[in-house]
């Protein structure tokens, strides 16, 4: 497993795919939260949308790297696909974690807040919810679920929207609501917190039904 995390990781860093949607990460932090004196949390709120687009894009990009045939040999190396797809989901979340650090600090670097331990909980809190969403919805979009890339792209952009528009899809629309209120960060940082385990599991039935759809059509 180690090896193959090593493998992946290089050819991912070899690939540079990463580089468009952290670089697109890293201008809506600079258009969206530079100097922006309100609130913290809803500094996080758009940080949660930054995340969700961004991971989304970083999981299907993660995920396509390696063409059909190469993903055949690893999985025949490896013996079993979903194990391919769990180290892979691994170095998604590797990519992933640079992309939170900078969305919790940047927001409170440029701009100016009074600053709590329970506000840094909550944005990590926050963020790590979109982030997890993000890859489940990358995961169900990418090439091993839809093998078009135009219908896999549209159908992205639909489940977001999907996602932040409706309360009992996924814990987005529920996180964005609980950063909208006016109670004290210490106070949202609880069900923040649980927000990010259910998306936790929501990413854990993506892994699963992605290698379930993938095995099927290989």
């Amino acid at each position: 497993m180690t090896a193959l995390y090593r493998y992946l990781m290089t050819s991912v860093l070899l690939s540079q795919r990463y580089l468009p949607p952290t670089l697109i990460f890293l201008a809506a932090m600079a258009v969206g939260t530079t100097s922006d004196n309100g609130p913290l949390q809803s500094s996080y709120a758009f940080c949660v949308l930054a995340m969700l687009v961004c991971t989304t894009w970083l999981t299907v990009s993660i995920v396509n790297h390696e063409d059909h045939t190469q993903r055949q040999i690893t999985v025949v190396m490896m013996g079993s696909s979903l194990r391919v797809l769990a180290v892979t989901v691994a170095v998604v979340v590797t990519w992933c974690l640079p992309l939170l650090v900078i969305g919790l600090v940047y927001p409170i670097v440029t701009g100016k807040h009074e600053i709590t331990p329970g506000d840094l909980a909550v944005g990590a809190a926050a963020q790590l919810g979109a982030a997890l969403v993000g890859m489940a919805i990358g995961l169900l979009c990418s090439r091993l679920v839809i093998r078009r890339i135009g219908i896999a792209m549209l159908t992205a952009a639909a489940a977001i929207l999907v996602v932040l528009l409706l309360r009992w899809v996924s814990p987005i629309r529920q996180i964005m609501t609980v950063l909208s209120n006016d109670k004290p960060a210490g106070t949202n940082a609880g069900p923040l917190t649980l927000l990010a385990v259910l998306s936790g599991a929501i990413l854990l039935a993506a892994v699963v039904v992605t290698g379930s759809i993938a095995d099927r059509k290989e």
